[in-house]
């Protein structure tokens, strides 16, 4: 049986810590790297009707992230003498707001997939809130004067709090999708779905074990291995759901008009399918007559618009 707290072993824990997140911190680091260029895109030429706000939690989210995790390695490789108070309340607060930008990035689309039900804003803005609190307090409590994790049950809350609420808002993700029977047979809502099951995996894979470690507390080693790996994993994950699912916004054009003569006969109706993006959701209730030079004409569309627009 391992000795957890023997300090033989609690050193070469800590080693392969230092060495495991310097690992993750290099793939994080060539994740900033081969975006670099959407990232300056979106801040030069905006596309009109995007949400500020969507944007902003984006790059919040990938650039606090890069921020925690460069003072985290500071930490593990200086060798002068630092302010460790500091260097601990800037890893927690850069860190924990980094997760707190890639849960709104999902909070964000749930909402939209909600058409902006406001018992369901209320519901996202409710856990996002207790998630923020949780920062503050954790912030708050760091008061030891060593460079080193020493209160790391403190973070306990927080991680446990993150886990909640990320499976709540991908219970609320899927059940909005399934709630939209007519949509399922269109290529956004199968993209949506892949993608939430794909946050299911991810949840499962990063964020129970971090949780677990946590909540058995078998050494400060052993508590803190898997928080920095979590963290880029998450980041990761919901930046790169946002530039997948706007790119695929982007290319959708459902319903191209056709480049052939107008049909003479009688026009079908078209029901126009769901596009829902991070920063607005467009959802038809009933069916649209077919134009003969369009399938949808703009007005249509821009009623259509003006009912769900998730930037106002």
């Amino acid at each position: 049986m391992i000795a957890w707290n023997d300090p033989a072993v609690i050193a070469e824990q800590l080693y392969a810590t230092v060495k495991f997140n310097h690992t993750v911190a290099g793939l994080y680091f060539w994740e900033m790297v081969v975006n670099l260029d959407y990232d300056w895109r979106l801040i030069t030429k905006p596309r009109p009707g995007r949400s500020i706000y969507t944007m902003v939690a984006y790059l919040l989210c990938r650039w606090l992230c890069l921020a925690a995790v460069i003072s985290i390695l500071i930490g593990f490789d200086v060798t002068t003498e630092i302010d460790c108070r500091g260097w601990l309340i800037s890893v927690y607060i850069l860190g924990f707001v980094a997760f707190e930008m890639a849960s709104a990035l999902i909070a964000i689309r749930v909402v939209a997939i909600w058409q902006r039900s406001k018992p369901i804003i209320a519901a996202v803005s409710a856990a996002l809130l207790t998630q923020f609190c949780l920062i503050v307090q954790t912030g708050s409590g760091t008061s030891t004067g060593a460079c080193t994790f020493t209160d790391t049950q403190s973070t306990r809350k927080f991680y446990t709090a993150t886990l909640c609420i990320d499976t709540f808002l991908l219970i609320l993700m899927l059940a909005g999708l399934l709630r939209i029977r007519d949509a399922r047979k269109h290529g956004l809502w199968k993209f949506l779905w892949l993608q939430g099951f794909s946050w299911v995996v991810l949840v499962m894979l990063v964020e129970i074990p971090s949780v677990t470690f946590l909540w058995l507390n078998l050494n400060q080693a052993m508590n803190v291995m898997f928080n920095p790996p979590e963290l880029i994993a998450l980041v990761i994950s919901a930046t790169r759901m946002y530039r997948s699912l706007t790119n695929f916004s982007d290319a959708y054009r459902p319903n191209a008009p056709s480049s052939g003569p107008p049909s003479t006969g009688p026009r079908a109706p078209v029901q126009v399918p769901i596009e829902v993006s991070v920063h607005r959701a467009y959802v038809t209730d009933r069916m649209q007559e077919d134009d003969p030079d369009m399938q949808f004409g703009a007005a249509t569309r821009r009623s259509v618009e003006d009912k769900y627009d998730m930037s106002r």
